[in-house]
């Protein structure tokens, strides 16, 4: 943060003016050029810079909500452009700027720094005493703006904000929850024991997504309930397979600004939302036990659940990407094959592999993960995790022959090439004499059928006792890049006879 004693010259403000609106134009596009670029300087020379969106035609003794708009740590300098990345799209919109003209002030959090001095990972969080530096700053713009312009509606302020933002937007209202009318937090958090009777007053729409890898979703949770625990009624979206991102889905809530722009200052959320939850699709559903098709052991740890959910509805969203590709199918050894594509150039392929998969689960999911996916050939490798929970071959080589018939069924004609268990290490609780029956007794359902193809990615990799050879499975179990490299070479005289790769 740049201290100033004294403002700038006129001429100075004017040529960073015009120099910022270049940088913005080139990086942001044309939208951002409505959003005025300002720079806030009180009374101790504090500044802070900001953008300022106005209502597209103000009427005459008409006001104007505002919102109070937050950006991520992503966007933090002092270039006053980077805060418009995320999110302030939405209130250029032309059916917003007709139906709900409003200012929106967007301050810019200098580098280093953050609207909440609270720490962004772990489950919970403290709240400083007092508010930051840019947070201050940020209140005083709106205490500002509402001076300057009359017709600014302080009894319809809204804040909302994304990432760091959602912390500054929790930040607010649970610091000065009179003076709020509604809050959007997306993929934030805060300090749930701040929570009262009166923070819980406020009308909250919260969002965040379940995989968020970057602030932990039981953030917005701890909020929300405790938001409730006080008495209050909050919206709570909790999205799913987005990440961190989950700002681009919470903006284009077709009832975001509808609901936002009904609240009143103290006055209780009466707005009708009909917008449904997000439901988790069932194709990302961890199944009960008796779901499970086939014979033998499954897989529930929790580590495992959570994989096979996030995996599984990841491949949802793509399907259509994906289909037609040549399917990669198994456990961790196929899940771990990052450098697929690259080894087989111009050939489609979708890698649905879940580390810890046992044949019962590849069986269960096998329709909506690789059939529907209409695919140009199945490449299986499945088994080895069967014997690490002490199942039996023939279980295993049963479950493999029903996914076999399974694929000769959708289509009599797509090829599946299924690959040989490869060796491991009695230490893993995979011997290399279990190892060699699954393999001989799925021979037998491979011959079942043309369309069937075996690729041997036993005998070449097996040392002199029939167990994996250190040098290309050091941990005993998962190939390394040279392992990956003979697995390829193996199948690349298959796909050739198979016409798949010229």
């Amino acid at each position: 943060m740049r201290l100033m004693n004294n403002r700038p010259p006129r001429t100075v403000v004017a040529s960073l003016v015009a120099r910022l609106s270049l940088v913005l134009a080139l990086s942001l596009g044309t939208h951002a050029q409505e959003y005025q670029p300002r720079v806030h300087t009180n009374a101790a020379g504090q500044t802070l810079p900001y953008r300022l969106l106005t209502p597209a035609a103000a009427e005459p003794g008409r006001q104007y909500p505002q919102v109070l708009f937050f950006h991520g740590a992503g966007e933090r300098g002092d270039d006053n452009a980077a805060q418009l990345t995320h999110g302030t799209r939405l209130f250029l919109q032309p059916t917003a700027r007709i139906q709900h003209p409003c200012f929106v002030i967007a301050p810019q959090c200098p580098a280093g720094q953050r609207w909440v001095e609270m720490q962004w990972d772990g489950d919970t969080g403290t709240r400083p005493a007092q508010p930051s530096l840019p947070l201050r700053l940020a209140l005083e713009i709106v205490e500002s703006i509402a001076l300057e312009f009359p017709m600014a509606d302080t009894n319809r302020l809204y804040v909302t904000g994304l990432s760091m933002g959602g912390y500054a937007t929790w930040d607010c209202i649970t610091r000065w929850p009179a003076r709020f009318a509604a809050a959007v937090p997306i993929c934030g958090g805060g300090d749930e024991r701040t929570v009262t009777d009166h923070v819980a007053r406020v009308p909250v729409w919260a969002f965040h997504s379940e995989d968020d890898g970057v602030v932990k979703v039981q953030r917005t949770r701890n909020m929300v309930q405790a938001m409730i625990r006080a008495g209050g009624r909050p919206h709570y979206f909790e999205y799913f397979g987005r990440g961190h991102n989950s700002w681009d889905a919470a903006y284009a809530e077709p009832e975001l600004l509808p609901w936002m722009f009904a609240q009143r200052r103290g006055q209780p959320d009466a707005f009708d939302l009909k917008t449904p939850q997000p439901t988790l699709p069932a194709v990302a559903r961890f199944p009960e036990d008796a779901a499970f098709p086939g014979r033998g052991p499954i897989r529930k740890p929790e580590w495992f659940r959570k994989l096979w959910s996030e995996r599984r509805l990841n491949w949802w969203n793509r399907r259509d990407q994906d289909r037609g590709a040549v399917v990669f199918l198994g456990d961790s050894i196929t899940q771990g094959w990052e450098s697929l594509a690259r080894d087989f150039p111009g050939l489609k392929v979708a890698n649905r592999g879940i580390s810890g998969d046992v044949t019962r689960g590849v069986l269960y999911r096998l329709k909506e993960d690789v059939l529907d996916l209409d695919p140009r050939a199945v490449v299986l490798l499945i088994g080895t995790n069967d014997l690490e929970e002490n199942g039996r071959p023939e279980d295993v080589a049963a479950n493999v022959g029903d996914i076999l018939e399974a694929c000769r069924t959708h289509n009599p004609r797509m090829p599946v090439v299924v690959c040989k268990v490869m060796p491991s290490h009695p230490s893993k609780q995979r011997p290399a004499d279990a190892i060699r029956r699954i393999n001989e007794l799925v021979d037998g359902r491979v011959a079942a059928s043309p369309s069937f193809v075996r690729c041997d990615t036993y005998s070449g990799f097996a040392d002199a006792e029939g167990n994996a050879r250190p040098d290309e499975f050091p941990d005993l179990l998962h190939p390394n890049a040279a392992g990956y490299a003979r697995w390829r070479a193996a199948l690349e005289p298959v796909f050739t006879r198979l016409k798949l790769q010229e």
